[in-house]
C-alpha cells in the first residue's frame, strides 16, 4: 500500500487593512485570500494530481478550529483520468471546482487566530 499526504496548514492574521492573510508555515509572506486559492491550486496541480495513478483514492480534508469544523470528501480516480465519488455529480477530470467550494465554506466563518488546514491524501492498494 501507498499513501502520500500534503497537507497545508494556515493561520488567519489581519493586516493593518482589517484584511484576511493567510501565514502559511513553512512559506513566506502572509498571502490574502486570491493568492491562497491560487497556492491551494498550484499545490493540488503540481504536487498531488502528478502523484495520482489510476485507481487511487484521494480524500481530501478541510478542517478549522476553533471552533472545530471539517468537511471531507472521498474521490477515486479512474484509468480514463476522471474523477468520481462524494460531491462529483459527473466524472470530470478537474477537481479544482471541487476543491474551490470546500474551501468556500470556511470564508465567512474564519477569524484571525483560526487555523485552517487542508490536507489531500492519495491511497493506493
Amino acid at each position: 500500500m501507498f499513501e502520500a499526504l500534503f497537507t497545508i496548514d494556515a493561520l488567519i492574521e489581519s493586516n493593518g487593512q482589517g484584511q484576511r492573510i493567510f501565514k502559511i508555515f513553512r512559506q513566506g509572506e502572509p498571502l490574502n485570500d486570491a493568492a491562497f486559492s491560487s497556492f491551494l491550486a498550484t499545490v493540488y496541480q503540481q504536487e498531488v494530481y502528478r502523484t495520482l495513478q489510476a485507481g487511487d483514492s484521494l480524500t481530501i480534508t478541510v478542517h478549522m478550529e476553533p471552533p472545530w469544523r471539517e468537511v471531507e470528501r472521498t474521490v477515486h480516480f479512474r484509468e480514463d483520468q476522471q474523477f468520481e465519488g462524494e460531491g462529483v455529480q459527473e466524472p470530470t477530470a478537474d477537481l479544482l471546482p471541487l476543491v474551490s467550494k470546500m474551501y468556500e465554506q470556511f470564508l465567512q466563518q474564519i477569524h484571525p487566530g483560526d487555523v485552517l488546514t487542508v490536507a489531500f491524501r492519495v491511497q493506493r492498494l
